[in-house]
């Protein structure tokens, strides 16, 4: 197997272009502090250009990318929001209409992923709405984002505000910012509908990959004397982050370094971390047989295929087929599995952080046919 490279990033974020409170130069800074080494910034309905390049500083340099968060903003209830990258175009205009969303995407050699597909219900003391994906006719979009940590936070609140004994206002900003002081203790994996979604849509032989990001604003929170940012950029760009592997480095030239990272996302070589928990970086999963192949990779199911999964540090890993665990091993390094059918194989990984079990690597499929 050809050498691969590792690299760490995150693709939802906003700038004041929509909702979000820095803008491009100040968010690269805090993803160079928090060690990241690419961002895409994603403002609702504008596809931002002339942005895109390296940022750099004394303590490092980081790749900036220009994608779009596109939803349609007529639509009652609000809901179904798409990110897209590579696309290189505005594709606001076609935001009515989710299925022209995602072949205009397509057609414009871009990948389009449902954004935090599933949330709760809208919870009317904080003004919450559910913006889960909600316009379901539809195929042909590269994948699903399966752990957005601001929608983490929302829907833990969401279900704390419903478990109030009494339901005020002012105690349901306390509940928010009870939670948002500690986020560590409450957010502890992607949802697991999602999750679901995800592995019925590969079992029926799609192509589905995953990512994982922030969704960064910067937000403040007043709640009389007491302020606080919901969340700093630097914070979240230390916890949910999507790590791929590359067949090249990347060396500085923008345009080349945007069309590895772009293919590594779109074609799912990659892995959603948790590395507030502990740094992900390192991970592999890995078949080989007649054919050899990585995160993505599509290789035979012969008689002496196997799957490899290496971990940093101990963790409880589990390979899983179309929503099956067929193999799993607790607080090791190493799960090697000998499969039996073809099918979409993929990696969970929980390790202890802060008093609980967390979820840590989810990992795109190996496809084995």
């Amino acid at each position: 197997m050809s050498k691969v490279y590792e690299y760490s990033g995150n693709m939802h974020m906003h700038t004041p272009y929509s909702d979000g409170e820095k803008l491009h130069a100040e968010i690269a800074e805090d993803a160079i502090a928090a060690g990241l080494n690419f961002i895409i910034a994603t403002d609702h309905n504008v596809w931002v250009d002339e942005v895109e390049g390296y940022y750099e500083n004394e303590n490092g340099r980081v790749l900036l990318l220009s994608g779009e968060e596109v939803h349609n903003p007529r639509r009652q209830p609000q809901a179904s929001h798409f990110l897209a990258y590579g696309a290189e175009r505005e594709l606001a205009p076609y935001a009515n209409q989710p299925q022209r969303l995602i072949d205009e995407t397509n057609a414009a050699g871009g990948y389009g992923f449902l954004a935090h597909p599933h949330e709760g219900a809208p919870e009317p003391l904080l003004n919450l709405p559910d913006l889960g994906w909600h316009d379901w006719d539809i195929d042909g979009f590269t994948g699903l984002e399966i752990w957005n940590y601001m929608s983490s936070f929302v829907n833990v609140l969401k279900r704390e505000v419903k478990r109030m004994p009494i339901k005020h206002p002012f105690l349901a900003k306390l509940k928010a910012l009870q939670l948002a002081l500690n986020p560590q203790k409450y957010i502890t994996s992607p949802e697991p509908e999602t999750l679901a979604l995800w592995d019925e849509l590969l079992a029926q032989g799609k192509r589905v990959t995953a990512v994982g990001n922030s969704d960064a604003h910067g937000t403040p929170m007043n709640l009389g004397p007491i302020h606080r940012v919901i969340y700093p950029y630097d914070f979240l760009f230390r916890a949910v982050n999507t790590h791929i592997l590359t067949q090249k480095p990347l060396n500085g030239d923008v345009a080349h370094d945007k069309k590895l990272v772009l293919d590594a996302i779109g074609n799912g070589r990659s892995w959603v971390g948790y590395d507030m928990a502990h740094s992900t970086k390192g991970f592999r999963f890995s078949g080989q047989g007649v054919d050899k192949g990585i995160i993505g990779d599509k290789i035979r199911l012969d008689a002496g295929a196997t799957l490899q999964t290496r971990t940093p540090v101990r963790a409880n890993i589990r390979i899983i087929r179309h929503g099956k665990t067929v193999a799993h091993i607790e607080n090791e390094t190493h799960l090697t599995h000998i499969p039996i059918e073809e099918g979409a194989y993929r990696v969970e990984c929980t390790i202890p952080y802060e008093g609980k079990e967390r979820g840590w690597i989810y990992s795109n499929p190996i496809y084995l046919w």
